[in-house]
């Protein structure tokens, strides 16, 4: 599909308008006939909305704004439809799957029989030029695609004569990127988990590959039938990855784009991933930006995990490998600090710096292994740097070594220290076996608590399921929600609001009604749902006074959908899409059916 540029997304968009008042710039946008939900507990819902610029300047009912000049505004009548603060997924490697191979099988995530898959392939098809290829990398586990939709045991890949079936003028790839390896079945086992799992090639797609003569990276021959075991799937995997053109990248960069618009996905906290590479795979995000394309706001982050490859190169860990991200610190030189000598310096911090789609929010997902002592040591390193933030992977039994070790650095009487923790915006990451007396510590401590979906495609990835309810109901406690897609999990905010608010995962088993920890029943409403993926999770990128809510001043990140996903059957709600899509004032995408 060719790109649209910006000029005629809001052309298209401006022509499906109820009615436009005078000459009104694209700009300048009034909502009317609205349910706006606007997650400001000060004025909960309107009807009417008033847009200048990137900014919100009205929000109430029938006749605000009526200071403004008549024909000033484009007007969008909403036609009592749902109005929300554009979604932000606080915990997401986008930027991972934006630089995929290829054409990516969006659709794909959202299928969950042969049918539905056959369907979605047909589509993208229709609109991938002949001989490309077609590949859903990660975002689904390969037993969702049920043959038979009433037997949830029956999922399963389609076979290479399916494949060339129906998109018989494509290549075709399909690869699990993520596979859990239990370790234990406790609640203080931290299960490992495989970054790798099963394929599958049409077969257009294993005579390219077995057509190949020393393929760099190599890959092994592929067996006829194009079924891909782990390790070849992880060997395609990689030579895609190694082949992929920058261009390519920038052109699936700004093809997720535009498929985050229409299930309303604005923003992103992404956390990099293993196997992520922080300096060239950055460069195709950075150029979508450059040209105007990146309609995503991006907040990455550093990784500073010290992995190398290289011989003779020591692997650095904790207080290393965060120091050799950041070096000076901002210490006068008649202060005496504790621990390692301090470089004095300047000090400075990324996320002052950058565009408004392109910016950093601190460190992830790892700022050193989950022991105390290491996790008291790079607390201290950061509490005397400036308001570096820190997003920590945290599971099982890890979860209470961290807070062990976050508090133990908190108990230091640290001279060097800049600013509190609590200021600093930082947070656990996935907390799935996170009990209710750990969910109480971290809001005494100011952590945030980052709870993510990967059960949902997974279930036997962890002993408990996602602490929704219980973080919700912890009283000072930011919870901010996410997928923890686009590898472990799928992407789509709806499908993991559905399972928020069902407990139920890809083939329907319910995995939050009996907890094993005893916390309750972990299924939450979805209003609380969609607080966790706008308001409160700005939180976590320090922006919860710039976005995630319709308020005045804010800036105008908003989406109007196609369905109420409040009236819908509850199973329905993953369904939920954009009617139209505005991000920092400007029409960025619209279905049509306005």
């Amino acid at each position: 599909m060719m790109p649209v540029s910006k000029t005629k997304l809001i052309s298209a968009a401006a022509a499906l308008l109820a009615f436009t008042l005078g000459t009104a710039s694209a700009y300048d946008i009034r909502i009317i006939n609205a349910n706006i939900i606007t997650m400001d507990d000060s004025n909960p819902s309107a009807s009417t909305m008033l847009i200048s610029g990137n900014r919100i300047v009205a929000v109430g009912d029938e006749g605000v704004g009526g200071g403004y000049a008549e024909g000033q505004f484009t007007v969008i009548d909403a036609g009592g439809a749902v109005v929300l603060p554009g979604i932000i997924d606080q915990h997401l490697h986008w930027n991972r799957s934006a630089i995929t191979w290829g054409y990516a099988l969006h659709r794909g995530e959202n299928a969950f029989t042969l049918q539905a898959l056959e369907d979605a392939l047909k589509a993208r098809a229709a609109e991938v030029p002949t001989g490309e290829w077609i590949s859903l990398i990660g975002r689904h586990n390969h037993l969702q695609f049920l043959a038979d939709p009433s037997d949830p045991d029956s999922g399963r890949y389609p076979t290479r004569q399916e494949l060339d079936a129906w998109v018989p003028e494509h290549n075709v790839l399909f690869s699990q990127r993520f596979r859990p390896t239990p370790v234990g079945s406790g609640s203080e086992d931290f299960n490992r988990a495989n970054f790798t799992g099963p394929g599958q090639l049409s077969s257009n797609a294993v005579d390219f590959f077995n057509a190949m003569e020393s393929p760099m990276p190599f890959v092994s021959e592929v067996p006829l039938s194009g079924a891909l075991d782990a390790t070849l799937s992880n060997e395609v995997y990689e030579w895609t990855r190694a082949n992929n053109t920058l261009e390519d990248q920038v052109r699936s960069t700004i093809d997720l784009v535009r498929w985050s618009h229409q299930v309303g996905l604005v923003a992103v906290g992404d956390a990099g991933g293993i196997g992520f590479r922080q300096t060239q795979d950055f460069l195709p995000l950075m150029e979508a930006d450059r040209r105007g394309e990146l309609k995503v706001r991006n907040r990455y982050q550093f990784r500073p995990t010290g992995d190398t490859f290289l011989p003779d190169v020591p692997n650095h860990v904790g207080v290393n490998a965060l120091r050799s991200i950041l070096s000076a610190a901002p210490l006068a030189e008649s202060r005496e600090c504790l621990g390692p000598v301090e470089l004095p310096g300047e000090g400075f911090h990324l996320s002052r710096a950058g565009s408004p789609y392109f910016r950093n929010m601190g460190l992830g997902e790892s700022i050193a292994p989950p022991i105390p002592e290491q996790i008291a040591g790079a607390v201290i390193f950061l509490l005397r740097r400036p308001d570096w933030s820190f997003h920590q992977h945290a599971e099982a039994g890890q979860i209470s070594n961290i807070i062990e070790g976050i508090q133990s650095a908190l108990d230091v009487d640290d001279p060097c220290r800049i600013e509190p923790l609590a200021t600093r915006h930082s947070s656990l990451e996935h907390l799935n076996d996170a009990t209710k007396q750990n969910l109480a510590d971290l809001a005494e401590l100011g952590v945030g608590a980052g709870i993510q979906a990967v059960r949902f495609l997974f279930p036997g990835w962890q002993y408990s399921g996602p602490p929704y309810k219980a973080a919700v109901d912890t009283p000072g406690l930011n919870a901010g929600f996410g997928a923890d897609g686009m590898f472990a999990a799928h992407g789509n905010p709806w499908t993991t609001l559905q399972f928020m608010v069902t407990g139920e995962t890809f083939n329907g088993e319910d995995i939050l009604t009996d907890d094993p920890l005893g916390r309750g029943p972990q299924q939450i409403t979805l209003m609380e749902g969609l607080r966790g993926y706008s308001r409160d999770a700005a939180w976590f990128m320090r922006e919860e006074y710039e976005r995630g809510q319709l308020k005045v001043g804010y800036l105008a990140d908003v989406i109007v959908l196609e369905q109420d996903p409040f009236e819908v059957n509850v199973r329905e709600i993953r369904d939920t899409k954009a009617a139209l899509t505005i991000v920092n004032g400007e029409v960025v995408y619209s279905s049509g059916s306005l």
